[in-house]
Protein backbone atom coordinates (compact mmCIF):
# COMPACT_ATOMS: atom_id res chain seq x y z
CA UNK A 1 0.00 0.00 0.00
CA UNK A 2 1.37 3.42 -0.95
CA UNK A 3 1.97 6.16 1.59
CA UNK A 4 -0.80 8.25 -0.05
CA UNK A 5 -3.25 5.36 0.20
CA UNK A 6 -2.28 4.75 3.83
CA UNK A 7 -2.99 8.41 4.61
CA UNK A 8 -6.33 8.21 2.81
CA UNK A 9 -7.28 5.12 4.78
CA UNK A 10 -6.27 6.78 8.01
CA UNK A 11 -8.35 9.85 7.17
CA UNK A 12 -11.54 7.85 7.03
CA UNK A 13 -11.19 5.82 10.20
CA UNK A 14 -14.24 6.26 12.39
CA UNK A 15 -12.16 7.36 15.37
CA UNK A 16 -10.68 10.14 13.25
CA UNK A 17 -14.11 11.28 12.11
CA UNK A 18 -15.38 11.41 15.67
CA UNK A 19 -12.34 13.43 16.76
CA UNK A 20 -12.89 15.95 13.96
CA UNK A 21 -16.55 16.31 14.87
CA UNK A 22 -15.73 17.08 18.49
CA UNK A 23 -13.00 19.57 17.65
CA UNK A 24 -14.66 21.42 14.80
CA UNK A 25 -18.28 21.35 15.93
CA UNK A 26 -19.39 21.85 12.32
CA UNK A 27 -21.39 18.66 11.79
CA UNK A 28 -25.13 18.92 11.29
CA UNK A 29 -27.06 18.12 14.48
CA UNK A 30 -28.90 14.83 14.64
CA UNK A 31 -29.11 11.53 16.44
CA UNK A 32 -26.09 9.28 16.63
CA UNK A 33 -27.81 6.32 14.96
CA UNK A 34 -29.25 6.59 11.46
CA UNK A 35 -31.50 3.81 10.19
CA UNK A 36 -31.77 2.24 6.76
CA UNK A 37 -35.08 0.46 6.10
CA UNK A 38 -35.04 -2.58 3.89
CA UNK A 39 -36.63 -5.99 3.30
CA UNK A 40 -35.18 -9.50 3.72
CA UNK A 41 -33.31 -9.37 0.42
CA UNK A 42 -31.78 -6.00 1.25
CA UNK A 43 -30.70 -7.13 4.72
CA UNK A 44 -29.03 -10.25 3.31
CA UNK A 45 -27.19 -8.19 0.72
CA UNK A 46 -25.87 -5.70 3.28
CA UNK A 47 -24.74 -8.36 5.76
CA UNK A 48 -23.21 -10.74 3.21
CA UNK A 49 -21.78 -8.36 0.60
CA UNK A 50 -20.80 -5.65 3.11
CA UNK A 51 -22.05 -2.90 0.83
CA UNK A 52 -25.08 -0.65 0.46
CA UNK A 53 -26.69 0.68 -2.72
CA UNK A 54 -26.94 4.30 -3.85
CA UNK A 55 -29.83 4.63 -6.33
CA UNK A 56 -30.11 7.18 -9.15
CA UNK A 57 -32.22 10.11 -7.95
CA UNK A 58 -34.63 9.96 -10.89
CA UNK A 59 -35.63 6.38 -10.06
CA UNK A 60 -36.82 6.91 -6.49
CA UNK A 61 -40.44 6.67 -5.36
CA UNK A 62 -40.90 10.41 -4.71
CA UNK A 63 -41.87 11.91 -8.09
CA UNK A 64 -40.87 15.42 -6.95
CA UNK A 65 -37.22 14.39 -6.41
CA UNK A 66 -34.88 16.91 -8.04
CA UNK A 67 -37.66 19.17 -9.27
CA UNK A 68 -38.13 21.59 -6.39
CA UNK A 69 -34.78 23.38 -6.70
CA UNK A 70 -34.94 23.59 -10.50
CA UNK A 71 -38.36 25.25 -10.42
CA UNK A 72 -37.02 27.94 -8.06
CA UNK A 73 -33.99 28.53 -10.30
CA UNK A 74 -36.14 28.68 -13.42
CA UNK A 75 -38.51 31.20 -11.85
CA UNK A 76 -35.57 33.35 -10.77
CA UNK A 77 -33.91 33.25 -14.19
CA UNK A 78 -37.17 34.11 -15.95
CA UNK A 79 -37.76 37.01 -13.57
CA UNK A 80 -34.47 38.58 -14.72
CA UNK A 81 -35.38 38.82 -18.42
CA UNK A 82 -35.40 42.45 -19.57
CA UNK A 83 -35.78 42.63 -23.31
CA UNK A 84 -38.87 42.98 -25.44
CA UNK A 85 -37.40 40.61 -28.00
CA UNK A 86 -36.55 38.02 -25.34
CA UNK A 87 -40.00 38.27 -23.81
CA UNK A 88 -41.53 37.74 -27.23
CA UNK A 89 -39.14 34.88 -28.00
CA UNK A 90 -40.16 32.99 -24.86
CA UNK A 91 -43.86 33.89 -25.21
CA UNK A 92 -43.87 35.54 -21.79
CA UNK A 93 -45.75 38.47 -20.33
CA UNK A 94 -43.74 41.44 -19.01
CA UNK A 95 -42.85 41.10 -15.36
CA UNK A 96 -42.64 43.74 -12.69
CA UNK A 97 -39.07 44.95 -12.25
CA UNK A 98 -37.55 43.94 -8.95
CA UNK A 99 -34.40 46.04 -8.85
CA UNK A 100 -32.26 42.92 -9.36
CA UNK A 101 -29.55 42.64 -11.99
CA UNK A 102 -31.31 41.77 -15.22
CA UNK A 103 -30.38 39.57 -18.17
CA UNK A 104 -30.64 41.01 -21.66
CA UNK A 105 -28.88 38.20 -23.52
CA UNK A 106 -30.88 35.17 -24.66
CA UNK A 107 -27.80 32.91 -24.72
CA UNK A 108 -26.91 33.71 -21.12
CA UNK A 109 -30.48 33.02 -20.07
CA UNK A 110 -30.81 29.78 -22.04
CA UNK A 111 -27.46 28.43 -20.86
CA UNK A 112 -28.43 29.18 -17.27
CA UNK A 113 -31.66 27.24 -17.73
CA UNK A 114 -29.88 24.34 -19.44
CA UNK A 115 -27.14 23.98 -16.84
CA UNK A 116 -29.41 24.36 -13.83
CA UNK A 117 -31.69 21.70 -15.32
CA UNK A 118 -28.75 19.36 -15.77
CA UNK A 119 -27.20 19.74 -12.33
CA UNK A 120 -30.55 19.35 -10.53
CA UNK A 121 -31.73 16.26 -12.35
CA UNK A 122 -28.87 14.18 -13.72
CA UNK A 123 -26.67 11.42 -12.33
CA UNK A 124 -27.03 11.95 -8.60
CA UNK A 125 -27.03 8.71 -6.60
CA UNK A 126 -28.49 8.60 -3.10
CA UNK A 127 -28.86 6.23 -0.15
CA UNK A 128 -31.55 7.03 2.39
CA UNK A 129 -31.36 6.85 6.18
CA UNK A 130 -33.70 8.07 8.90
CA UNK A 131 -33.27 9.36 12.43
CA UNK A 132 -36.39 7.35 13.26
CA UNK A 133 -35.79 3.61 13.42
CA UNK A 134 -39.33 2.48 14.13
CA UNK A 135 -41.66 4.48 11.90
CA UNK A 136 -45.02 3.10 10.77
CA UNK A 137 -44.91 4.75 7.34
CA UNK A 138 -41.53 3.14 6.68
CA UNK A 139 -42.70 -0.31 7.73
CA UNK A 140 -45.61 0.06 5.35
CA UNK A 141 -43.27 1.07 2.55
CA UNK A 142 -40.56 -1.55 3.07
CA UNK A 143 -42.01 -4.54 4.94
CA UNK A 144 -44.03 -6.02 2.09
CA UNK A 145 -45.23 -9.56 2.69
CA UNK A 146 -41.77 -10.80 3.72
CA UNK A 147 -41.13 -8.46 6.63
CA UNK A 148 -38.91 -5.42 7.03
CA UNK A 149 -35.79 -4.43 8.94
CA UNK A 150 -34.38 -1.15 10.18
CA UNK A 151 -30.58 -1.20 10.30
CA UNK A 152 -29.06 1.32 12.71
CA UNK A 153 -25.63 2.62 11.68
CA UNK A 154 -23.38 4.94 13.65
CA UNK A 155 -23.56 8.39 12.03
CA UNK A 156 -19.80 8.86 12.46
CA UNK A 157 -19.26 5.54 10.73
CA UNK A 158 -21.49 6.55 7.79
CA UNK A 159 -19.49 9.77 7.39
CA UNK A 160 -16.38 7.59 7.11
CA UNK A 161 -18.08 5.31 4.56
CA UNK A 162 -18.86 8.27 2.31
CA UNK A 163 -15.35 9.69 2.64
CA UNK A 164 -13.71 6.37 1.85
CA UNK A 165 -15.85 5.90 -1.26
CA UNK A 166 -14.97 9.37 -2.58
CA UNK A 167 -11.27 9.13 -1.72
CA UNK A 168 -11.14 5.87 -3.64
CA UNK A 169 -12.38 7.65 -6.80
CA UNK A 170 -10.80 11.12 -6.89
CA UNK A 171 -12.34 13.53 -9.38
CA UNK A 172 -15.17 11.22 -10.34
CA UNK A 173 -17.86 13.03 -8.37
CA UNK A 174 -18.88 16.66 -7.88
CA UNK A 175 -18.71 16.28 -4.09
CA UNK A 176 -16.62 17.32 -1.17
CA UNK A 177 -15.85 14.57 1.33
CA UNK A 178 -19.01 15.21 3.33
CA UNK A 179 -21.37 12.91 1.41
CA UNK A 180 -23.78 12.32 4.32
CA UNK A 181 -26.24 15.22 4.52
CA UNK A 182 -29.51 15.85 6.33
CA UNK A 183 -32.49 16.41 4.03
CA UNK A 184 -34.24 19.78 3.89
CA UNK A 185 -38.02 19.81 3.80
CA UNK A 186 -39.65 22.42 1.63
CA UNK A 187 -41.78 24.30 4.12
CA UNK A 188 -42.18 28.09 4.18
CA UNK A 189 -38.90 28.67 6.00
CA UNK A 190 -36.91 26.48 3.63
CA UNK A 191 -38.62 28.08 0.63
CA UNK A 192 -37.46 31.52 1.73
CA UNK A 193 -33.93 30.28 2.40
CA UNK A 194 -33.68 28.55 -0.97
CA UNK A 195 -35.00 31.57 -2.87
CA UNK A 196 -32.43 33.84 -1.20
CA UNK A 197 -29.60 31.45 -2.07
CA UNK A 198 -30.78 31.03 -5.65
CA UNK A 199 -31.15 34.80 -6.06
CA UNK A 200 -27.50 35.27 -5.06
CA UNK A 201 -26.33 32.51 -7.42
CA UNK A 202 -28.30 33.84 -10.38
CA UNK A 203 -27.04 37.38 -9.77
CA UNK A 204 -23.43 36.19 -9.67
CA UNK A 205 -23.90 34.10 -12.82
CA UNK A 206 -25.52 36.88 -14.87
CA UNK A 207 -22.93 39.40 -13.72
CA UNK A 208 -19.92 37.27 -14.68
CA UNK A 209 -21.41 35.87 -17.89
CA UNK A 210 -22.35 39.37 -19.10
CA UNK A 211 -18.92 40.74 -18.21
CA UNK A 212 -17.05 37.92 -19.94
CA UNK A 213 -19.17 38.16 -23.07
CA UNK A 214 -18.65 41.90 -23.31
CA UNK A 215 -14.89 41.56 -22.81
CA UNK A 216 -14.57 39.05 -25.67
CA UNK A 217 -16.13 40.67 -28.74
CA UNK A 218 -17.70 38.65 -31.51
CA UNK A 219 -18.31 34.91 -31.40
CA UNK A 220 -16.17 31.92 -30.56
CA UNK A 221 -15.79 32.49 -26.84
CA UNK A 222 -13.79 29.53 -25.55
CA UNK A 223 -13.17 27.59 -22.35
CA UNK A 224 -14.37 28.94 -19.04
CA UNK A 225 -15.52 32.20 -20.60
CA UNK A 226 -18.57 30.60 -22.23
CA UNK A 227 -21.98 31.17 -20.63
CA UNK A 228 -22.40 27.38 -20.33
CA UNK A 229 -19.13 26.94 -18.42
CA UNK A 230 -19.85 29.92 -16.17
CA UNK A 231 -23.36 28.61 -15.51
CA UNK A 232 -21.98 25.20 -14.55
CA UNK A 233 -19.58 26.81 -12.10
CA UNK A 234 -22.33 28.70 -10.29
CA UNK A 235 -25.16 26.16 -10.45
CA UNK A 236 -23.10 23.07 -9.68
CA UNK A 237 -23.63 23.35 -5.93
CA UNK A 238 -27.36 23.03 -6.52
CA UNK A 239 -26.94 19.41 -7.63
CA UNK A 240 -26.48 18.21 -4.06
CA UNK A 241 -29.01 20.76 -2.78
CA UNK A 242 -31.56 19.32 -5.19
CA UNK A 243 -30.86 15.79 -4.00
CA UNK A 244 -31.60 16.63 -0.36
CA UNK A 245 -34.58 18.98 -0.82
CA UNK A 246 -37.86 17.12 -0.38
CA UNK A 247 -41.53 17.96 -0.16
CA UNK A 248 -42.54 18.75 3.42
CA UNK A 249 -45.05 15.85 3.29
CA UNK A 250 -42.05 13.57 3.93
CA UNK A 251 -40.74 15.47 6.95
CA UNK A 252 -41.65 12.81 9.52
CA UNK A 253 -38.96 10.58 8.02
CA UNK A 254 -36.20 12.89 9.33
CA UNK A 255 -34.09 11.65 6.44
CA UNK A 256 -30.35 11.81 5.87
CA UNK A 257 -28.71 10.82 2.61
CA UNK A 258 -25.54 9.87 0.91
CA UNK A 259 -25.53 12.11 -2.18
CA UNK A 260 -22.97 11.31 -4.90
CA UNK A 261 -23.14 13.63 -7.93
CA UNK A 262 -21.36 11.94 -10.84
CA UNK A 263 -18.98 14.16 -12.82
CA UNK A 264 -20.44 14.72 -16.29
CA UNK A 265 -17.07 13.84 -17.88
CA UNK A 266 -17.00 10.37 -16.30
CA UNK A 267 -18.30 7.18 -17.81
CA UNK A 268 -20.96 4.91 -16.35
CA UNK A 269 -18.78 1.82 -16.64
CA UNK A 270 -19.24 0.63 -13.05
CA UNK A 271 -22.97 1.27 -12.76
CA UNK A 272 -25.11 -1.72 -11.87
CA UNK A 273 -28.78 -2.30 -12.58
CA UNK A 274 -31.59 -4.08 -10.78
CA UNK A 275 -35.13 -4.88 -11.81
CA UNK A 276 -37.62 -2.16 -10.86
CA UNK A 277 -41.40 -2.11 -10.96
CA UNK A 278 -41.53 -0.85 -14.54
CA UNK A 279 -37.91 -0.30 -15.66
CA UNK A 280 -34.29 -1.08 -14.89
CA UNK A 281 -32.95 0.93 -11.94
CA UNK A 282 -29.31 2.16 -12.00
CA UNK A 283 -27.30 2.15 -8.78
CA UNK A 284 -23.79 2.21 -7.29
CA UNK A 285 -22.35 -0.18 -4.71
CA UNK A 286 -20.95 1.63 -1.66
CA UNK A 287 -18.47 -0.52 0.38
CA UNK A 288 -19.20 -0.78 4.10
CA UNK A 289 -15.90 -2.44 5.03
CA UNK A 290 -12.33 -1.54 4.04
CA UNK A 291 -8.83 -2.13 5.35
CA UNK A 292 -9.30 -2.91 9.08
CA UNK A 293 -12.57 -0.96 9.43
CA UNK A 294 -15.46 -3.33 10.31
CA UNK A 295 -19.06 -2.72 9.36
CA UNK A 296 -20.60 -0.19 11.77
CA UNK A 297 -24.04 -1.62 12.53
CA UNK A 298 -25.17 -0.94 16.09
CA UNK A 299 -28.80 -2.06 16.05
CA UNK A 300 -31.28 -3.95 13.88
CA UNK A 301 -35.00 -3.49 14.50
CA UNK A 302 -37.15 -6.34 13.23
CA UNK A 303 -40.34 -4.94 11.75
CA UNK A 304 -43.87 -6.17 12.47
CA UNK A 305 -44.22 -9.83 11.48
CA UNK A 306 -46.21 -12.90 12.58
CA UNK A 307 -43.16 -14.71 14.03
CA UNK A 308 -41.17 -12.04 15.86
CA UNK A 309 -39.04 -14.32 18.07
CA UNK A 310 -37.99 -16.54 15.17
CA UNK A 311 -37.26 -13.50 12.98
CA UNK A 312 -35.02 -11.99 15.66
CA UNK A 313 -33.23 -15.29 16.22
CA UNK A 314 -32.48 -15.76 12.54
CA UNK A 315 -30.98 -12.23 12.32
CA UNK A 316 -28.78 -12.96 15.34
CA UNK A 317 -27.57 -16.20 13.73
CA UNK A 318 -26.90 -14.40 10.46
CA UNK A 319 -24.81 -11.75 12.23
CA UNK A 320 -22.80 -14.45 13.97
CA UNK A 321 -22.06 -16.31 10.72
CA UNK A 322 -20.80 -13.05 9.17
CA UNK A 323 -18.57 -12.24 12.16
CA UNK A 324 -20.50 -9.05 12.96
CA UNK A 325 -20.47 -8.38 16.70
CA UNK A 326 -21.99 -5.86 19.09
CA UNK A 327 -25.33 -5.51 17.30
CA UNK A 328 -28.51 -5.26 19.36
CA UNK A 329 -31.46 -6.99 17.70
CA UNK A 330 -34.85 -5.73 18.93
CA UNK A 331 -38.47 -6.04 17.78
CA UNK A 332 -40.76 -3.26 16.65
CA UNK A 333 -43.68 -2.80 19.03
CA UNK A 334 -45.89 -1.11 16.46
CA UNK A 335 -49.16 -3.10 16.13
CA UNK A 336 -49.13 -3.15 12.33
CA UNK A 337 -50.21 -6.32 10.51
CA UNK A 338 -49.82 -6.91 6.78
CA UNK A 339 -50.20 -10.67 6.74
Amino acid sequence: MSLAREKAGSAVRVSKIEEQERQQGDVQPGRELLYHYTDQKGLLGILKDKCIWATHLRYLNDTSEGGIVFRVVLDELNSRINSDSMMEFFGMQPVKRTGKIECEDEQIHSQGVAMSSWVTSQDVFVTSFSEEGNLLSQWRAYSGVSGGYSIGFSRSYLCAVGQHFLLDQPGRFYCDLNALIGCRYYDKKEEERLKRDVEDIVTAYITEATSKKQSVPGTGIEGFNTPGAIALKYFLSLGTRSAITKDEAFSEEAEWRFAFHLNRNNTHSDLEFRAGHSMLTPYLRIPLEWDDQPIGIKEIIVGPCPHTDEAMRSVQMMLKTQGIQGVEVVPSKIPYRNW
